[in-house]
């Protein structure tokens, strides 16, 4: 059991997620902290041409923005709306045509689920063409993935 547990730590896997043992000494304490998820948010340490302001800079924030967006236009469609065969219709006719600023909402939410599928793909595209996958940041880009991959099964899903 032992053996398979060292196996288990020493897996490019188990690195990719932990890139640091249990902290013992005050160095490794402060690894532990700025070598965690806030690391790729505000590195400790970023070289001057990583900064500069691009074409393509922002774009991770940008598509936090717009699920923000999309999680509270849901929300206030989903007070509205009725999934259900006989109702759907009418509540997208009384939307539309009865509630105040209902159409807006609607639109709002349309317009911002196809601009996060298209600034989700510009981002991990991005991050594909600067190599930002290789290790040790495999990890976040598993993530990536399994959230771009989610966008656009949501999307098509409505």
């Amino acid at each position: 059991m032992k053996q398979m547990f060292e196996r288990l730590y020493r897996s490019q896997v188990w690195r990719s997620v932990f890139r640091h043992g249990l902290p013992e000494t005050n160095r490794t304490r402060a690894e532990t902290v700025f070598y965690n998820f806030f690391l790729h948010v505000h590195p400790t340490k970023v070289r001057k041409r990583s900064i500069r302001f691009t074409y393509t800079w922002g774009l991770g924030g940008l598509s936090l923005g717009l699920f923000i967006v999309l999680t509270i236009t849901g929300a206030l469609l989903m007070l509205y709306y009725r999934p259900s065969v006989p109702q759907a219709y009418w509540d997208m006719k009384d939307l539309q045509f009865v509630v105040s600023s209902g159409q807006f909402l609607r639109n709002m939410h349309r317009w911002a689920a196809h601009a996060m599928v298209a600034v989700v793909f510009l981002h991990m595209l991005r991050v594909f063409y600067t190599g930002a996958y290789r290790p040790p940041k495999e990890f976040n880009w598993v993530i990536g993935v399994i959230l771009f991959v989610m966008t656009i099964l949501l999307s098509y899903t409505g």
